[in-house]
């Protein structure tokens, strides 16, 4: 399964007025083969010229409602070298702010 052109636009719309440069879909969506129970990856590339504070912590709790799945939103930062090759192979522009 791959995400609906919907809830992309929806996650696009989100996205215009909290501090997010690009959004990435990484893991199962990305890949295609979603299912039932698998959750939404989304890597985020943050905006620290406007400040996070809780407006991250607002945004891991705003998005599941708003596209009525688990979704496990990830700083680019966060990441461990460990780990960002598999995401780099496989994540999907989604969201890039306008300059």
């Amino acid at each position: 399964m791959t995400m609906s052109d919907a809830n992309i636009a929806i996650i696009r719309n989100y996205f215009k007025d909290k501090p997010v440069l690009k959004a990435y879909l990484f893991g199962s969506y990305a890949r295609g083969d979603a299912g039932v129970g698998s959750d939404i990856d989304i890597l985020v590339e943050l905006d620290y010229s406007e400040g996070i504070g809780l407006k991250y912590i607002q945004m891991q709790l705003e998005l599941p409602s708003l596209l009525n799945k688990e979704v496990d939103l990830v700083s680019e930062l966060a990441v461990s070298r460990h780990v960002r090759p598999f995401i780099e192979k496989e994540k999907k522009l989604i969201y890039e702010r306008s300059a």
